[in-house]
Order: structure tokens, then sequence, then C-alpha cells
């Protein structure tokens, strides 16, 4: 029975532990929220750097499957001929 009530103790400590840094997680989570919309708002500009979006075209040339690299970000052909699938 002392063993119980020691365990009970601890579990109970542990969940309001648990509960406690959620919280506090929940809440620091939200503050950064606030942080980032704050530029928006106050009408800063923000620059954030994204990587190039590329694609392959696919055309059939003579009944044979050719394939060219193409850029979505700056609109255009980043290889030079078109070759073989």
């Amino acid at each position: 029975m002392k063993y119980a009530k020691i365990l009970s103790k601890s579990a109970l400590l542990l969940i309001f532990a648990l509960s406690f840094n959620m919280a506090a997680t929940a809440v620091s989570a939200q503050e950064m929220v606030a942080e980032e919309t704050e530029g928006i708002i106050e009408g800063e500009t923000t620059i954030t750097p994204r990587g190039e979006v590329t694609g392959y075209k696919y055309k059939y040339i003579n009944g044979v499957l050719y394939k060219r690299l193409w850029s979505y970000t700056n609109n255009c052909w980043i290889d030079d001929d078109w070759i073989r699938a």
C-alpha cells in the first residue's frame, strides 16, 4: 500500500510537470507567431530566401521521348539541349 501511494503521487507529479511544460510551450509558440507578425503589421519587409523551383518538360520527337530541365523560378531552360529520357 505504501508503494501505491508513492507511485500515485509520482504519477500525479509527472502529469503536472508534463502539462505545465506543454502550456509553456504553447505560450512561447504564440509569442513567436506574434513576433513574426509584428513586422508585417508595422510595414517592415522581410526577405526569405527560397530555392529555385525546377522540373523536367517532356517531348516526343519521332516517337522517342526526350526531356529538358526547365526553371519555373526564372522561366527559362536550364539544359541546353533535349536529352533522351
